[in-house]
């Protein structure tokens, strides 16, 4: 299986916060994701953002970015969020750009070097993207050393981990991560993948089942969870999962793996 995963894995908040985060789109807003003018605050537009990208919806992304840009489209968070949508699109080269300039702007940010390191890795050049990583990896935990409770750093921690190789020391971070209130259905999905690739098969399911949980239309957590059924032997399963991703993200980069999946009948 390919130590790799996408956008949508990870797929998280820009926010450094503790504050707990949305764990899906349900048309509805929390208190504070306002401003006393009744307008988006910039976190609740990225927190908005991230997630649809995360939940392959493409065109609420792009609307929502298209109609906030004259007040948040000067932030690196915009920025980073619309690299997102353009990698997610496979215009890989832009995207790159684009978290490559977000990356020197703020020294202190992990998300934008942990994107980069993503979509290097989508184009085989692995030791640029293991450096991205390893940045992002390293601010965090400088984060960490002014704020012991923050999920957030805990998670970006954790998931830049995982790309790293690091799967056992990353789910213990991630851990932490839910303890401090980062987004649930994001950081299960990260946990399922650590456990999944230390072949803790049947935990790595129920990580993935508490990403649905949390999100329904998380639609990588069925594509992953459906690789662990794979190696269950749970074929009904499997099917039911590739066909619920390919249903969400029928443009991912997985969908051709998943189509074949079904072709074969598992």
């Amino acid at each position: 299986m390919r130590k790799r995963t996408i956008i949508a894995a990870a797929l998280v908040m820009l926010s450094l916060t503790t504050a707990p985060l949305w764990a899906q789109r349900n048309g509805g807003q929390r208190a504070g994701d306002e401003d006393l003018t009744g307008e988006l605050n910039e976190k609740s537009f990225r927190e908005m953002v991230i997630l649809d990208l995360a939940a392959w919806r493409h065109e609420n992304a792009r609307a929502l970015m298209e109609d906030q840009r004259g007040k948040f489209g000067k932030s690196t968070g915009y920025d980073v969020a619309w690299a997102l949508m353009l990698a997610q699109e496979r215009k890989l080269e832009t995207a790159i750009t684009k978290l490559d300039t977000a990356t020197k702007e703020n020294s202190l940010d992990p998300s934008a070097p942990y994107f980069l390191g993503e979509i290097q890795s989508w184009q085989k050049k692995k030791e640029p993207a293991d450096e991205a990583w390893k940045q992002a990896r390293d601010r965090a935990k400088a984060i960490l050393k002014e704020d012991k409770k923050n999920g957030w750093a805990f998670y970006w921690q954790g998931a830049a981990q995982i790309r790293l190789g690091q799967y056992a020391e990353a789910k213990d971070v991630l851990k932490k991560a839910l303890k401090y209130d980062a987004d649930r259905a994001m950081t299960e999905f990260q946990l399922g993948l650590a456990l999944m690739y230390m072949e803790r098969w049947d935990d790595a399911r129920k990580a993935f089942d508490k990403c649905l949980k949390a999100d329904a239309a998380f639609s990588h957590a069925y594509y992953y969870r459906g690789r662990v059924w794979q190696k269950l032997r749970k074929t009904e399963e499997l099917l039911l999962d590739m066909d619920r991703f390919l249903t969400l993200a029928p443009d991912a980069r997985e969908a051709s793996a998943a189509k074949s999946i079904l072709r074969a009948g598992g």
